[in-house]
């Protein structure tokens, strides 16, 4: 299993795509679904309930068993209504599509565009870490054509890899917590 299909087990608080899943209320259903109904390749018990996490072709899901939950027991999301609300309804409708066999969408947190700056980010503090200069980090990320066709010292080249040195090393510093959360404008 290589590191990127490895399961982590984020906290509810840190990754706000954690879905709690309980007991269903007790109503008429139409093919309830029930714990066994999921699957998903590991489990890990914890105090406040089992961890389940399962791969997708589109990504991870991540849920928590609440401990009164029996396996033949038919089971409802529980979504708080908080700030991180339809990041967790997101969540759901992704493990909806899983559980009845169809396309999951990709995770909407990261865009193409934040993931090849993260790429970036993670190859430049890489090659600081191993005693590159920042013409050379950009050389290996731009091009050498591309950093040798403006002066140096005022190359927007030059201000982009100072960027992804500073951002990369801050999200070494905590700051990737915030890859699990979706960016909302207030």
């Amino acid at each position: 299993m290589n590191a990127l299909e490895q399961p982590i087990f984020w906290t509810p608080e840190t990754d706000t795509s954690v879905l709690h899943i309980g007991p269903a209320p007790k109503l008429v259903q139409t093919g309830p679904v029930v714990l066994g109904d999921i699957d998903m390749e590991f489990q890990r018990a914890a105090a406040e309930g089992l961890h389940i996490s399962g791969f997708t072709k589109s990504g991870r899901l991540h849920l928590i068993a609440l401990s009164d939950l029996r396996p033949d027991q038919p089971i409802a999301a529980v979504i708080p209504l908080d700030a991180h609300s339809l990041d967790r309804i997101q969540a759901l409708m992704r493990l909806w599509r899983a559980i009845h066999g169809l396309s999951v969408p990709r995770d909407t947190r990261m865009t193409a565009q934040q993931r090849r700056r993260l790429k970036n980010m993670l190859r430049a503090v890489d090659g600081r870490m191993n005693d590159a200069d920042y013409r050379e980090i950009a050389e290996a990320i731009f091009g050498v054509e591309r950093v040798a066709s403006d002066p140096w010292k005022t190359s927007a080249l030059r201000d982009a890899v100072l960027d992804l040195v500073k951002d990369g090393f801050a999200m070494i510093d905590g700051g990737y917590r915030k890859l699990l959360r979706h960016r909302r404008r207030k």
